[in-house]
């Protein structure tokens, strides 16, 4: 029982193609924008943040695939768009309502512990967490991963920004603890993560009336 990254891609952009990927397939999008107001999340994705400040904003948005087909929809004002496809072997995959969030000035990028109040899913088949950072600095090594994380694409507009996504890449991670990332030249910059997990779930083959609908995780669940 097992998740893995199947696809990925980055543009920059307000659409995104999504890679290969099959009906029950979880689909996380990060939209960041080189300005206070968050990139728009378009309807048929469930919203897991958005918000921004000090001209950085951030939207992260996710859904389960219902078919092979699926799109990205308009991400209005987008810098830069990241998408990755994860897939579970067995069970069903979701995001926990926890989030870890952080905004600042600094050249030491934090990735910290949840901050809305909830803990990360434990006692599940399998978790990964994913990560978006983005900064007003082009020449920093922004795309550097977190200890326990490894990087899945970068975007950046010379002198201006720097946009990234990473992930756990298979790390068994039983909860998160903050980590840091220290960097050359001190700027502005937001981190966002979140928690993807696999539970017991009906299979997706066969002809079963099983339909699919996104259901939040939370510590309260």
């Amino acid at each position: 029982m097992a998740i893995s990254r199947v696809g990925s891609g980055s543009a920059q952009a307000t659409t995104i193609t999504i890679p290969s990927h099959q009906a029950g397939d979880l689909i996380i999008i990060a939209a960041n924008r080189n300005n206070t107001t968050p990139p728009t999340v378009p309807s048929g994705w469930v919203t897991q943040i958005s918000s921004g400040a000090s001209n950085v904003g951030n939207s992260i948005g996710w859904k389960l695939a219902k078919t092979n087909a699926e799109t990205s929809g308009t991400w209005t004002n987008a810098s830069a768009l990241h998408v990755a496809v994860y897939r579970a072997d067995t069970g069903i995959l979701t995001v926990s309502s926890a989030l870890s969030a952080t905004l600042a000035t600094s050249a030491t990028i934090t990735y910290p512990t949840t901050v809305n109040g909830l803990t990360y899913r434990a006692g599940v088949l399998d978790n990964w967490y994913f990560a978006t950072a983005f900064q007003l600095n082009s020449t920093n090594s922004l795309e550097t991963a977190p200890t326990g994380m490894a990087n899945i694409n970068v975007e950046s507009s010379a002198g201006v920004w720097k946009s990234v996504t990473h992930d756990t890449n298979a790390s068994q991670l039983s909860s998160w603890t903050q980590q840091t990332v220290t960097l050359t030249t001190s700027a502005t910059y937001l981190a966002r993560l979140i928690q993807l997990f696999e539970f017991d779930g009906p299979d997706f083959g066969g002809g079963g009336g099983f339909r699919l609908v996104n259901i939040r995780g939370g510590a309260d669940q």
